[in-house]
Order: C-alpha cells, then sequence, then structure tokens
C-alpha cells in the first residue's frame, strides 16, 4: 500500500480555506470526475478523489500512472478555468498550485483534515500536472475532480430532559422521543431497571429496525407496534417488516425479544456472534463493514467487540448518527476480561476501527446507550443508581470518540482505569 503525504494536502486545505466561497448547487456525490487528462509516457494520469469534504473529515487524492519520479504540481481552485495549457486544458483556476514529487512507481498519495468553516456549496477543482518529456509539450496532465462541500448532517431534536428515575409515579416506563420524520428514540425508566438503556427505532420504506430491546420488566414490543402503526399511518402505509437487532448481547439489551418472537412479519436477529454475523452477511467479522438497506435508507455495520463479543456499531447514512451501543457512551466503559480474555486488544482494535471508518464522513452525534455521568464533568453516579437527577446528555460527538481512541491506544499492553470528563474507562480481569 503506498505511503500518502498529509503535509502538501494540509497546506492546500489551509490555503483554500482562505479563498472567498462561490456557492454551487448541492449534488449528493461530493466528488464529480470532470476529466481533460493529457496522456503522458504511460498513457493519460488517473486521479481520484475521496472524502465528504464535511467539516473536520478526511479527504484523500490519489494519483495513479504518472512518470516515475517526476516533477508534479497539484493545482487548486475555487472555480473551473478550463484554459488551454500545454497541449491539455487547465481545469481549476490556478488558486494554489503545490510542488511535488511522483514516487518511484509513479503515484502520489496525498491525506489530511478538511477544515472546518467553508460556506456550504463550496466549490473545489483539483488537478495534477506532471513533467513528462513524452507529452505533447512536455507536461502530462491527470482527469480533474471538481467537489463540493455540502450542507451539514440534517438536524434533529432531543427531548429537554431524559426520565432519570425522579419520579417514578408518574414518568412512564419508557420514555419516546421522536429526533425526526423516521427516527425515534426510546428510554426504559430507571424506575423499571437501574441501568435505564437507550432503545433505537429506524424506519426506512421497506423496514423498519428496532436496535435493542430493552432490559426487562416493560412493554416494548406494545409500545414499538403503537409507533409502528402510527409511523404507517402518517406515510399511508398499510404494513412494513419489523427486524429487531441488538448493539451486542448482554442481558439489558436482548430481554424484550421474547415479546418480539413468533410476532407476524418481524425478524428477531439471534444475539450470538454467529448469527449477527450471519444476518447481516459479514464475511471478514468484525474487519469488513456490511451495509444493510431499509429501504432509502441505508446502514452501515460495523464489528466491534470487546465489551462484548457480539458487539456491533451502527452508521446512519440518513441521520449522520452513529449509534455506538456500550463501547462509548457517558458512562462506565466496561471491558471485562480485559487481559484474562484478551477483550482489552479487541476493544482496542474496535475503537480504532470507528476511529477509521468515520475519518471522512460527517457525524451529527455519537449515541450510545447508557447514561452515568453527572453533569459535573468527571464524575460519574456510582453504578446502580436509580436516581440521576443532574446527569449528563446522552449525546457524544467526534471527538469524544477520538479521544477515547487516543486513551485506549496509548495505554498499549497495560489497560487501567482511567476518568476522563465525558466517560470512564473500565478495564477489568
Amino acid at each position: 500500500m503506498r505511503s500518502r503525504s498529509s503535509t502538501s494536502l494540509v497546506l492546500l486545505a489551509v490555503a483554500l480555506c482562505a479563498l472567498p466561497a462561490r456557492a454551487q448547487d448541492i449534488c449528493c456525490n461530493p466528488w464529480t470526475d470532470v476529466g481533460q487528462s493529457l496522456p503522458g509516457t504511460h498513457g493519460a494520469p488517473q486521479l481520484e478523489a475521496s472524502g465528504s469534504l464535511a467539516d473536520g473529515t478526511q479527504v484523500t487524492l490519489d494519483l495513479d500512472g504518472a512518470l516515475e519520479a517526476a516533477p508534479a504540481w497539484l493545482v487548486a481552485g475555487l472555480q473551473q478555468l478550463g484554459a488551454p495549457f500545454k497541449g491539455g486544458v487547465l481545469v481549476p483556476a490556478p488558486d494554489v498550485v503545490l510542488p511535488l514529487v511522483t514516487d518511484a512507481a509513479g503515484m502520489l498519495g496525498l491525506q489530511a483534515t478538511w477544515p472546518a468553516g467553508l460556506p456550504v456549496g463550496t466549490q473545489v477543482a483539483v488537478q495534477c500536472w506532471i513533467e513528462d518529456a513524452a507529452a505533447v509539450a512536455g507536461y502530462a496532465a491527470s482527469n480533474a475532480q471538481l467537489g463540493v462541500t455540502p450542507p451539514p448532517p440534517p438536524a434533529g431534536s432531543f427531548p429537554a430532559d431524559w426520565i432519570n428515575g425522579s419520579n417514578c409515579a408518574t414518568d412512564p416506563k419508557i420514555q419516546v422521543h421522536q429526533y425526526d420524520e423516521n427516527t425515534f428514540i426510546l428510554r426504559q425508566s430507571k424506575c423499571t431497571n437501574f441501568e435505564a438503556p437507550f432503545v433505537f427505532l429506524l424506519f426506512g420504506q421497506d423496514k423498519v429496525l428496532l436496535l435493542d430491546s430493552g432490559a426487562g420488566n416493560i412493554q416494548i414490543a406494545s409500545k414499538v407496534n403503537g409507533l409502528i402503526a402510527g409511523w404507517l399511518a402518517a406515510h399511508g402505509k398499510t404494513s412494513i417488516p419489523l427486524v429487531v437487532a441488538h448493539t451486542h448481547g448482554h442481558g439489558d439489551h436482548i430481554a424484550g425479544d421474547v415479546q418480539f418472537t413468533g410476532q407476524p412479519d418481524t425478524t428477531v436477529v439471534g444475539a450470538a456472534s454467529t448469527s449477527v454475523i450471519a444476518f447481516f452477511g459479514f464475511q471478514d467479522w468484525p474487519n469488513d463493514i456490511r451495509q444493510y438497506d431499509l429501504g432509502g435508507r441505508v446502514l452501515d455495520v460495523l464489528g466491534i467487540p470487546g465489551h462484548q463479543a457480539a458487539h456491533i456499531a451502527i452508521y446512519d447514512h440518513e441521520t449522520a448518527l452513529l449509534l455506538t451501543g456500550d463501547t462509548l457512551y457517558p458512562g462506565f466503559l466496561f471491558i471485562s476480561g480485559a487481559v484474562s480474555q484478551g477483550n482489552f486488544v479487541k476493544y482496542q482494535a474496535s475503537t480504532q476501527r470507528l476511529v477509521d471508518f468515520i475519518a471522512d464522513k460527517p457525524v451529527a452525534w455519537v449515541f450510545g446507550t447508557h447514561v452515568e455521568m453527572t453533569s459535573t464533568p468527571g464524575v460519574a453516579y456510582p453504578y446502580g443508581t436509580t436516581v440521576q437527577p443532574n446527569e449528563r446528555d446522552p449525546q457524544l460527538l467526534r471527538a469524544h470518540l477520538l479521544e477515547l481512541n487516543a486513551a485506549v491506544q496509548a495505554m498499549g499492553s497495560s489497560p487501567q482505569v482511567e476518568v476522563h470528563d465525558d466517560f470512564i474507562i473500565q478495564p477489568s480481569g
């Protein structure tokens, strides 16, 4: 695998950020190949661009098929010039020109974090020019790539307060919050179980996914069926298949499964790793990433064992929510059998996998399944607390996942309890 230089692309990103933006129409794919390559010794060099161009995400440019060890220039601009140049077409306005050198294979690889602050619709055109005596006028050119900065992730809402065990006489056993038109977040009351897990109901046009079924002692099926009936009525539909899956197989996330077993038009995914792997079609668990389509709503499913063997995370393309189960939430991040069962190594690999996965994707929120932290940074309620009147909001940020990953990687092979403002790393065994 080629190595990638980040320095040049950082300079490019910073330079572009300083230029005035020109708003363009937003398209679904942030990158478009606009052609205009000019052949050299090995034919036409090929430039590929990837990354969402959302604030703080990773952008990558890869050049193949150029002359080996040759001087090259990456040209970038905030509009397309389309001017004749050296026998070809210079596509970008030369707002930024970075001198580079191709490697021994005639390649270039550039990678960096895209800066925040570029207005929605900013157009970015990039093209590489390479000194090459075999080209028409001594220079070969790659195709040009045109990127457009996207709008931010769609805004959802959160309630002013979640039920927290303070009012058992009046609070519902299940709090239902509609995050957006097709997304519901349910919280089980601490009056029914101190774990008070969050449960997610995600509607597509063809299927609805219930992620986790709660800790028991609640009528989760009737509540979910009521929500489905309401959604169907609002969308002019008469039925929709229900899939019940889980972030992981611990009892406080699967206890309600029995209420769905045998229910018409319902599939309950088993909690064991073998069932999870088979249902989502993993070929190389936990390293590959599977996509699950609810019908116009695509979910990326990642294996993230460590907290539990069958643990998964889900990234929702519709909302840019990253659902992390018990791997990351504001509370005690338990890793049992950390050394004796090798679970800390698995946990480290899983947090790194998550960080790598979101590098080029927008993330609205990182949302786990519990809250145990108070609103005071670094202070948690004792595990098992049933009344939490001053608990922290459950939603976290991309930065929290980066913070967690950096912390567990720094521990190496010596896991230890470590208190952070918004979570507590809690390995044992």
